[in-house]
């Protein structure tokens, strides 16, 4: 499926409204960016873990990687609010619906890593 039309469909998801659970666009964002949070919190603790572990030279080695990743994932997450709702109410809800998504990718990395070594 392409990435864009699965985007366009989890956007689609999110604005079908339950009449007793309805929420504004805005409190849907509120809502993705919440979750995004929590994900990141959790990646913040399993990436102090994997540090831990490591002697200086694989530290810096992390360091580097978790920097490129960072940058990665804000990128994908623009590029893909762009596509889908670009200046639209809906585009932070998607921004952050997929640092959430690829954050949680990330996470389980790393948790293969600490588990592999």
């Amino acid at each position: 499926m392409n990435r864009y039309v699965g985007i366009m469909a989890f956007a689609g998801a999110a604005m079908v409204c339950n009449p007793a659970h309805s929420q504004s666009q805005s409190e849907m964002n509120q809502s993705a960016e919440a979750d995004f949070e929590k994900a990141d919190a959790k990646l913040n603790v399993t990436y102090k873990k994997l540090l831990a572990t490591l002697d200086a030279d694989g530290k810096k080695k992390l360091i580097a990687a978790e920097r490129a990743w960072v940058a990665y994932r804000d990128a994908e997450a623009d590029l893909e609010a762009d596509a889908a709702a670009r200046g639209g109410s809906m585009a932070p809800m998607i921004y952050s619906g997929t640092c959430t998504r690829l954050t949680e990718a990330r996470i389980k990395e790393l948790q293969e890593v600490i588990s592999g070594q």
